[in-house]
């Protein structure tokens, strides 16, 4: 008789194992309640999803080993939090370049903005005769329609 010995895990704490397989369930969405993240799906084939994550947590595997053998399994469309490599990295870096560039825009704009300040001044400039007897007739014509109405 031959016996064959196979690797086995040894089994790990409860707690980290707990850890571990939320770890793993909160980088995923659910393949079977889309729009929503495994860890809130209310189907049946979701919790059981979550059982076997947490029985892989049990046995040892990492979280990231889980959510590769799942995301193998389901499709890469249910990986909720994008890879640090590859396109996903233009995912972790596009929002915070959006930051930079639109606060040198709105940086810019303020520097324009300072510059032209006295130029602007020009509009607080006195009116003219002409001017004035405009506004005035425009503020009567306005206060008679505001009597009528």
């Amino acid at each position: 008789m031959i016996v064959v010995a196979a690797p086995v895990r040894a089994q790990v704490p409860a707690a980290e194992a707990q850890k571990t397989a939320d770890a793993a369930i909160a980088r995923l969405r659910s393949p079977y309640c889309p729009g929503l993240m495994l860890e809130v799906c209310p189907s049946g084939p979701a919790e059981m999803l979550r059982d076997s994550i947490r029985a892989a947590a049990a046995q040892g595997q990492s979280a990231s080993a889980i959510v590769e053998d799942v995301l193998a399994r389901h499709g890469e469309e249910w990986r909720a939090v994008p890879r640090r490599s590859g396109a996903g990295l233009l995912a972790w870096l596009i929002m915070p370049l959006a930051l930079v560039v639109g606060g040198l825009v709105l940086w810019k704009r303020v520097a324009v903005m300072r510059r032209q300040g006295p130029a602007l001044a020009a509009a607080d400039a006195p009116m003219s005769d002409e001017e004035r007897m405009r506004l005035n007739a425009a503020l009567r014509e306005f206060e008679r329609a505001e009597e009528v109405a």
